[in-house]
Parts: structure tokens; C-alpha cells; sequence
């Protein structure tokens, strides 16, 4: 198998380029540095889709290991981590190259008590924009292996030591392990789309090993010893919630938009309101007109602001990358990032119950479902969430993301159980400002129905919204 293995001069990149050549593959290695150990090699910035496309002509898989480890700011990590990463299985696409191995982290847990043993199926926690770089990478796995005629293997590797053979704890990967994981994740038949642990075995059970044993025939040879009394045995959560102050101005992004227009005018006469827009709010004395992504806009917004319910971005789910990453990710981190600064308590950001959609609806969707991501736009809103629960755990700002449904400015009343009727939607982002005890929650936002698609307990435990529209469909009509 002739393999592109992206980040080959890294501290994994190395081991895994050799592991895979010592078993008789052809290597072909690219880095932003020289490679002196491979004979095929491509130097360069995976930014350069141009460059990304060259490398990975003529190969049959990719091992995907680019990008910035550990803290970067935005512009740099958007770029190497980001960006690069989009290159990667876009070239692949178009190449017609159908397996793609991802680099993620085993870390994207570690915010879950000590105690508590790994599975596939937690949710991701992550505090970092490189944590959240691999949430990106894995919702690129899932959209393009279901889009296309792809497969993807999200890798999450555990703490890897050029200088430490084997391992001495469960979340360690050994060398050999390491050059095992990536060779399954590449080689094993069968495999639409998957995630898995990159750890070697330990007899401290830390991770749930034997999913990547079914899935993708992944048996770790090396094992750590931990003794009893060195195991964590932690099962709760005990984080509190975060600091709140009742909100007197409410900055809403999108206000001139379909949602924002309606939310607005609903919580005018109760709270000053300011709006943000590409567009002119003649209907709001407060407002400025801009581009969210905009760092100045941004930081002018936030003066006085208490709350912010962020709504602007591209909506639409066949809108181009570049257009969801410049308006989406750009607009989502910028206004963020100004809040944050600004000590703004709360932060509200528009999700979208679609994320559930490839469940279909024979079962209940809850909050506890995985997302699953089939558009760039959806994967914008994984990188909305990921990034409340960032500045939420590392630095207390207290964050809601409410996945809104379907919502027509010219149809006030629910239909259906996806759809979110205009009374509803005012209520809803009025809970998610007002609800005093809150670190970071998730909710459907989405009105009352006889057919209960969704699980609505949560959002009223959460943040006591207790939808009043209600949608009726027919028995018949149910799926």
C-alpha cells in the first residue's frame, strides 16, 4: 500500500512513517521541515490545498498527523489545524483515495472524572482550540464518509513519548502500539466510519479497548501496571456553576436576520437590546452593522453587554467551506473571544437540532446522542459547542447552545416536531440568558408536539423553558 503520512517528522509521525515502511508499504512523508529518514517526500504548509493535493497523488491511503499541537492562537492553529485539515480529505475526495486514518486525542475526555472508564460514545469535553481542532477533524470523518465514497478511522491517541517505549499508564500508547493502531486504522476492511482509542492495554481498564478490537481488529500488544491504590475511583461531576448577574443589555448577532429579527422585537421591551448584522436593523435604535468575524466590531459590540445570543452566521447546509469558515468558525471565535475579554456572564449560541438527523426518527433524539454532522454548516455548529465549553471551563463564562429547528419567519405556529414557532423562540432565548445556575448546557430548541421526536425534560431542567406551541401530526404521518 503506498501511504501519506502528513506530519511524518513529528514525534508519532516518525515512528508510524517507519512502522509502516519496516512492513513493506511505500511512505510518502510531508512536514513544514526535512525528512532525512524517508526517501519520498513533499515539504511544505498543509494550508496550501495546492500542495496537500500534490502529496497525496497517486497514494491509496492517508495517515493524517499535520498540524500544531498544544496551545496556538487562532490565526495559526485555524491554519495548520484547521484549514489544513479540510486539505487533507478534500484532496482525498477528489483523488478518489478512500481510507483516511485522523491523528485525534484520547484527551478530549479528560474533563470526565478520574474514575469513570472511557467509551467511544462520551461526549467530547473539550479546553483547547487544539482539543476542538479534533472534534473538527473527526466531524470531517463522519461528513465525508457518509457524503462520499469514503472511509474515515478517528485515531484518539493517548500521551505518546519518543523516549518511553512502553507504557507506565492506561492513557499511554506505546511505540509499537502506535505503529499497530495507525496499520489497523488503515489496512482493516469493513469500515465506513469509526473512532477509536489509541492507547496501549493496562490493568487499569481506562478506556473501553475492546471497541477498537471489533471495529477495525486494533489489539494493543503493550500493557501498563498501575497499582489499586494509585487508581483514581472519582464517578461525579462536581463543577459549579458559574458566575450570573441579572442581564439589563442583550447583544444578539443576526439580528437582522430571520430568528434574530423575531427574538429582538420579542425582548425589546424588557431588555436594551443591541444588534449586529451584514445588514441595516432599521427597527433597532442600537445597533452596528459588520462583519462578526471582525476582532474591532467585535471588542465595540461588547461594551456594557451582560449576555450575548449569537445567531449570525451562513445558514445554509450547501454553503462552501471557505464561506462557512470565514462567516462561522471566524464570527463564532471572534465574538467569543470578545465576550470572554469583555467579562461578558453569559453566552447563548444558536446550534441545530439537525445534528441528530442521521438517527432518523424511530427513537427519541436526546442530548446524550453523538452529534453527527453531514455539512460544513453543522460542523460549525460542533465547533460552536466545543468552543461554550472551552471558555465555560477555562474561563467562566457560562455558556448555552440551544439546536434550534426549523424556523420560517412567515409560519409563527409549529407543524411538526422539528420546527420551533416564534413565541417558543423568544421564550427559549430568554430562559437560556435568565437561568441563574449554569456552567455549560445543550438543549433542543424546538416547540411542544404530540409526537415526541425529541427530548425536551433536559432543556426544562436546564434552563426551565417550557415550550407553549405545540405541533400535531397524525399518526399516520409519523415515521
Amino acid at each position: 500500500m503506498h501511504v501519506l503520512v502528513t506530519g511524518a517528522a513529528g514525534k508519532v509521525g516518525r515512528f508510524v512513517a517507519a512502522g509502516l515502511e519496516s512492513q513493506g508499504h511505500r511512505v510518502r512523508g510531508s512536514d513544514i521541515v526535512e525528512m532525512p529518514d524517508l526517501q519520498e517526500t513533499i515539504v511544505g504548509d498543509l494550508g496550501d490545498f495546492d500542495l496537500v493535493r500534490r502529496a497525496a497523488e497517486g497514494v491509496d491511503a492517508i495517515v493524517h498527523l499535520g498540524g500544531n499541537p498544544g496551545t496556538r492562537p487562532w490565526p495559526e492553529i485555524r491554519n495548520n489545524n484547521y484549514v489544513g485539515c479540510y486539505n487533507v480529505f478534500e484532496a482525498a475526495r477528489e483523488l478518489g483515495i478512500r481510507r483516511i486514518a485522523f491523528s485525534s486525542r484520547a484527551g478530549l475526555l479528560s474533563s470526565y472524572p478520574g474514575g469513570l472508564q472511557r467509551t467511544i460514545d462520551m461526549l467530547p469535553r473539550p479546553n483547547s482550540l487544539y482539543d476542538i481542532s479534533k472534534t473538527f477533524g473527526e466531524a470531517l470523518g463522519y461528513m465525508y464518509s457518509s457524503r462520499f465514497d469514503m472511509e474515515a478511522v478517528s485515531v484518539r491517541i493517548g500521551n505518546f513519548n519518543p523516549d518511553r517505549d512502553l507504557p507506565e499508564h492506561p492513557h499511554q500508547l506505546s511505540h509499537g502500539d502506535c505503529v499497530r493502531v495507525f496499520t489497523a486504522a488503515i489496512t482493516h476492511p469493513g469500515v465506513k466510519y469509526e473512532a477509536v482509542f489509541g492507547v496501549s492495554d493496562s490493568d487499569w481498564a481506562m478506556y473501553d479497548l475492546d471497541h477498537g478490537r471489533r471495529e477495525i481488529g486494533y489489539e494493543p500488544q503493550d500493557v501498563s501496571h498501575v497499582a489499586v491504590a494509585d487508581r483514581k475511583t472519582d464517578v461525579e461531576d462536581d463543577l459549579p456553576a458559574l458566575p450570573w448577574r441579572p442581564p439589563e443589555r442583550i447583544l444578539i448577532t443576526g439580528a437582522g436576520g430571520n430568528i434574530g429579527r423575531v427574538v429582538a422585537a420579542g425582548l425589546s421591551e424588557r431588555y436594551q437590546i443591541r444588534g449586529v448584522d451584514r445588514v441595516a436593523m432599521p427597527d433597532l435604535p442600537d445597533h452596528i452593522v459588520g462583519d462578526v468575524a471582525d476582532p474591532g466590531l467585535c471588542a465595540r459590540a461588547m461594551e456594557g453587554v451582560d449576555a450575548v445570543i449569537h445567531l449570525a452566521g451562513v445558514p445554509s447546509g450547501g454553503s462552501p467551506f471557505e464561506e462557512v469558515m470565514a462567516c462561522n468558525f471566524d464570527g463564532t471565535f471572534q465574538m467569543m473571544d470578545a465576550a470572554s475579554r469583555a467579562g461578558v456572564c453569559r453566552f447563548v449560541f444558536a446550534s441545530r437540532a439537525g445534528l441528530l438527523g442521521p438517527y432518523g426518527r424511530k427513537n427519541q433524539r436526546t442530548n446524550a446522542m453523538y452529534p453527527l454532522p453531514d455539512s460544513y454548516y453543522s460542523i460549525s455548529k460542533v465547533f460552536g459547542e466545543g468552543l461554550g465549553h472551552m471558555y465555560a471551563n477555562r474561563h467562566n463564562m457560562s455558556f448555552v447552545s440551544a439546536r434550534i429547528g426549523n424556523f420560517k419567519p412567515d409560519r409563527p405556529t409549529p407543524e411538526h416536531p422539528h420546527q420551533l414557532g416564534h413565541a417558543d423562540a423568544v421564550h427559549l432565548f430568554e430562559r437560556a440568558i435568565l437561568q441563574p445556575d449554569v456552567r455549560y448546557e445543550v438543549v433542543f430548541g424546538v416547540s411542544a408536539s404530540d409526537w415526541p421526536l425529541y427530548d425536551m425534560d433536559q432543556a426544562r431542567q436546564a434552563i426551565g423553558y417550557e415550550p407553549q406551541q405545540v405541533s400535531h401530526v397524525a399518526e399516520a404521518n409519523r415515521e
